[in-house]
């Protein structure tokens, strides 16, 4: 009741906010407002104890709060709670009406598309620093590099689906968020920087120990992955050290834009009348039940945290030694899910790091939102 009374003030306050995107209640937990700009992607989280999280949708959004309030911003943050603020970038009077408060943080949060100064500032540096020649120069040079260095040794996505199918590969795949772990101390949207992790990507990265490593191909339509190379390409060929590299999008919406049906077959095809044990996170995206998984014989479950799960990678192992009848484990958990495809495989055991699989197909053949844009809980 407390929830829906929430949610009823909020959407009578908010709802025709300019910036608001959607107010609803999650799995009976908390209720969501998303905001969202031309540049930013949040969302403000309270629950039945009126605590305000705020919890930053992507990246960038995170990387803003950070360097316009000059403070370490987390992916999701605590900022109110007990008739106070927790965090000193939203100096705002305290309000007993918590929906005056929700609006002074939100008020807080989008001062920036007020700020003339720093709308000026921005627009200087954007004109100094992103040239556009510059900027088109240097991408020819990485995808001229990038071509040069996987031509004979990267795998298609049909490719790579047929490999893992007729020589019963593991495979552990690496994204933009392996990547970061792994070459940055920044980490990402699902793991804290561990060192621990950083290492075991690297190792996973250039060791040859038999697994199928997956990285992202070149999209060079897509605007993201033109940015991510130009400041990732030369850190990950650095570690790239296989004799030949499966395609990640595997698991993304473009491989079935691209290949349709037939990727959905070919992943099927994989697991036809296998025992699977699935492993994710306790309120993930993936869902053991999607028709994607109608023909494995049976299924088992472990869960983990949703966030930052290599604290629990140890623990995760010991569950998978006393799985006795499993005949392939398939992960989603962000990057933990490609140390732990790595160390099961190593211990002789078959696992596939399948990422956001069934919600790619969703968002393809369902016309739903994109994996990244479905809302979760962290823990």
């Amino acid at each position: 009741m407390i929830l829906q009374e929430i949610l009823g003030h909020l959407r009578e306050n908010f709802l025709y906010n300019q910036y608001v995107e959607k107010i609803e209640i999650y799995k009976n937990q908390v209720v969501y407002i998303d905001i969202k700009t031309e540049q930013l992607f949040f969302a403000l989280d309270i629950n039945e104890n009126y605590e305000i999280f705020l919890v930053c949708r992507n990246v960038y959004t995170q990387k803003f709060f950070c360097q316009y309030f000059n403070c370490f911003v987390d992916f999701k943050l605590k900022v109110f709670s007990k008739n106070k603020v927790l965090v000193d970038f939203l100096n705002i009077e305290y309000d007993s009406n918590i929906y005056k408060v929700v609006g002074k943080i939100i008020k807080k949060l989008l001062a920036y598309t007020q700020d003339q100064k720093y709308l000026l500032n921005t627009l200087t540096s954007q004109v100094m620093q992103l040239n556009k020649h510059i900027i088109a120069a240097k991408m020819n040079d990485i995808y001229l590099d990038m071509a040069n260095t996987l031509s004979d040794k990267f795998l298609t996505i049909r490719d790579t689906l047929i490999q893992i199918k007729e020589k019963e590969l593991s495979l552990a795949r690496f994204g933009d968020g392996e990547i970061r772990c792994m070459v940055t101390t920044s980490g990402c949207v699902f793991q804290k920087h561990d060192w621990k992790l950083m290492q075991e990507l690297r190792d996973i990265s250039r060791d040859e120990t038999g697994i199928l490593v997956c990285y992202p191909s070149l999209l060079i339509e897509d605007q993201f992955w033109n940015n991510f190379w130009i400041e990732f390409w030369a850190k990950s060929k650095f570690y790239l050290k296989q004799s030949y590299v499966g395609d990640a999008m595997i698991t993304r919406p473009e491989a079935f834009y691209f290949y349709g049906t037939e990727i959905v077959d070919l992943w099927k095809a994989i697991w036809e009348g296998k025992k699977v044990c699935f492993i994710t996170g306790k309120n993930s995206r993936l869902n053991a039940k999607h028709t994607i998984f109608s023909n494995i014989t049976s299924a088992t479950h472990i869960f983990s945290k949703n966030q930052d799960a290599y604290t629990d990678i140890d623990h995760i192992m010991q569950q998978c030694f006393d799985q006795t009848q499993v005949d392939m484990f398939l992960i989603a958990l962000g990057p933990t899910g490609t140390a732990l495809a790595a160390r099961l495989h190593n211990q002789g055991f078959r696992a596939l790091d399948i990422g956001h699989l069934n919600n790619s197909y969703d968002t393809v053949f369902l016309n739903q939102a994109r994996p990244e844009q479905i809302f979760y809980l962290s823990d």
